[in-house]
């Protein structure tokens, strides 16, 4: 389904809050402005839209930029061995987690039916691929016989690769994330709900009513906003102390030799419950296979993890060369779970989704519920226990990491306050963010900040992350 790009002959200033094309003077007015038109900004706008609530819908790239469109497209409950991680916070808080994640699995199959986007019906797996992974393994079926969850040990899984039994969950799916994402934006915009692509939100002010925004397209002023971008823009709330940004890599491959794949290959998908991290699943007669997942600017040379999984990719199945190779960035919180709520305690003028590491499809969509049933004054029961501030953080080693790494880039920059890259201009190496030391991914040629994820392209316009702004030119 084709994108509909951002008019950049239309000023936000100029555009009424209702339908498109309708004039009004003075900054945009609405209700709620959602900020991200990946999977939670579009299921939480078209949620607040279906309940009778004024909403604009800005992104600062397009659909095909978004995490959600590079995903692998599982939807899945059981997601590697995080339930047995989360299972540390209380079985309580892993009935709520399993759901808010089979409502955003309902809602998603519900949804994408009436879209006419075919989802398909896979079994997942979590796979021991080493003999130090099999207890990490039991851990996942332990936690899911506790919960009622139909899910097996599997001594035997079609994996390609050595293994050492899998726990299997029966009844989870895949879907192509972009068809998903434009297939459900499309239907946002033919309800009239304006959907603005290449539009950065510069500032986000609570006022005494509301909230100002400062856009790259002019201002808003709104109740409430949504900030479903990953990470916060900016410094709201301190959340950026508390995420850690991940890169991961995926690639497809055309299979030479179906026969050649484990019997019962085709009907699931997988990923290993350690490191090296390995997803499979199929894509369209395609074979995709994602890993080797790193902290964004901590990793020196991105493209030897590529090399290792395009290397373990070709020893262990039936493929010549990569289609397609690319990475996504998610973000991991300190509590390990998702933080959907009020960016402030106490203050619901603006409320952020983040923190589904690397499981933002279910987790995205059940995000989307809270919010608007958050909004709509009809939340849901287990919306709680995703509030940013509803338990304690838990210092970790990350945290220290990340100081570090800011002191030592600020004693670096004293000395080499600028970077070049050829055809680019020159300059800062200081992220404007926070004032980290941005490193130069060669690999996928852009500046990434080893503090808190920002990415800036070779002449330092901004990609994502919490910078607001473009590195300095010099």
């Amino acid at each position: 389904m084709s994108e509909t790009p951002y008019d950049a002959t239309t000023d936000l200033e100029a555009t009424g809050s209702g339908s498109p094309g309708v004039m009004a003077p003075g900054p945009l007015r609405t209700d709620v402005v959602v900020v991200g038109a990946g999977l939670t900004g579009v299921v939480t706008a078209q949620l607040l839209a279906d309940g009778g609530a004024s909403v604009v819908v800005l992104d600062a790239r397009g659909a095909r930029a978004t995490t959600t469109a590079r995903s692998t497209g599982k939807l899945s409950v059981l997601q590697g061995t995080r339930l047995a991680r989360i299972a540390r916070h209380g079985d309580e808080v892993v009935r709520d987690y399993l759901t808010a994640n089979f409502a955003g699995l309902g809602w998603l199959r519900r949804t994408l039916e009436d879209l006419g986007v075919p989802v398909e019906n896979r079994d997942d797996l979590t796979v021991a691929a080493t003999p130090d992974q099999v207890a990490d393994v039991d851990a996942v079926l332990a936690t899911c016989a506790r919960q009622g969850l139909t899910a097996q040990w599997e001594e035997d899984p079609p994996y390609p690769a050595r293994s050492y039994g899998a726990v299997r969950l029966p009844g989870q799916a895949q879907v192509d994330p972009l068809r998903m994402l434009s297939a459900l934006r499309a239907r946002l915009r033919a309800r009239g709900v304006p959907v603005h692509d290449g539009v950065r939100v510069h500032q986000v002010r609570r006022r005494r009513s509301g909230v100002a925004l400062r856009t790259s397209r002019g201002a808003i002023l709104a109740d409430r906003v949504v900030l479903a971008t990953g990470t916060p823009p900016g410094r709201l709330g301190g959340l950026f102390l508390r995420l850690e940004a991940g890169r991961s890599l995926l690639t497809t491959w055309e299979i030479t030799d179906p026969a050649a794949l484990p019997p019962g290959f085709g009907e699931t998908m997988s990923i290993t419950a350690g490191s090296p991290v390995r997803s499979l699943r199929t894509a369209g007669g395609l074979l995709m296979v994602g890993g080797e997942g790193y902290t964004v600017g901590r990793e020196r040379d991105p493209a030897r993890r590529l090399a290792a999984l395009e290397e373990w990719t070709r020893v262990h199945l039936p493929v010549d060369q990569p289609r397609h190779t690319w990475a996504a960035q998610d973000y991991t919180s300190d509590t390990g779970l998702p933080l959907v709520g009020p960016v402030v305690p106490g203050d619901d003028r603006v409320l952020v989704a983040t923190g589904y590491a690397k499981w933002g499809l279910t987790n995205g969509a059940a995000a989307g519920l809270a919010l608007a049933g958050r909004i709509l004054g009809d939340p849901v029961e287990w919306g709680r226990t995703f509030e940013p501030w509803a338990r304690r953080p838990t210092p970790r080693a990350s945290t220290a990491a990340t100081f570090a790494v800011q002191t030592t880039g600020w004693a670096r920059a004293a000395t080499r306050p600028t970077g070049q890259r050829p055809g680019a201009p020159c300059v800062s190496r200081v992220c404007p963010h926070a004032g980290a030391v941005v490193r130069w991914n060669e690999q996928e040629q852009s500046w990434d900040c080893p503090a808190h994820g920002s990415r800036f392209e070779p002449d330092g316009t901004l990609i994502e992350g919490p910078a607001t702004e473009d590195l300095s030119r010099r």
